[in-house]
C-alpha cells in the first residue's frame, strides 16, 4: 500500500466524527498542539533548507528548497527522511541549535 492511501485510510471518516461538546474540545486542542509541533520542526529543520507542513492533520510533509517532498506519517519518519535528504545528522537538541534559540 503506497504512504497515500495508507494515510487515508487509517484515520477516522470525517462523518464519524463527533460533533459537539468534550470531543470537539480535544479535538481542537490536539490540532493547536499540531500546529505548534508544525512550528517548532520548521525552526530546527529550516536552516537545513527543509520544511514541513501538516497535511490534513494525519501526516507531515517534508520539503527540500527543491521541490522534492516526501509524506511522512509520524516524527520518527520525518526525521529519518529529514537526514535521508540532507545526508546529514539531524538532532533537534543539538548544543548549538539550542544556544542560538536562547539567544533569540
Amino acid at each position: 500500500m503506497c504512504s497515500l492511501c495508507g494515510t487515508l485510510y487509517s484515520t477516522r471518516h470525517w462523518a464519524e466524527a463527533p460533533g459537539s461538546g468534550a470531543a470537539v474540545d480535544a479535538r481542537r486542542a490536539w490540532m493547536r498542539d499540531r500546529v505548534r509541533r508544525v512550528e517548532l520542526l520548521n525552526r530546527v529543520l529550516g536552516p537545513l533548507s527543509l520544511d514541513v507542513d501538516d497535511w490534513m492533520g494525519t501526516a507531515y510533509v517534508l520539503r527540500t528548497r527543491t521541490g522534492e517532498a516526501v509524506l511522512c506519517a509520524d516524527l520518527a519518519t520525518l526525521f529519518a527522511e529529514a537526514e535521508r535528504l540532507t545526508g546529514r545528522k539531524v538532532d533537534p537538541l543539538d548544543g548549538d541549535l539550542l544556544a542560538r534559540w536562547s539567544a533569540a
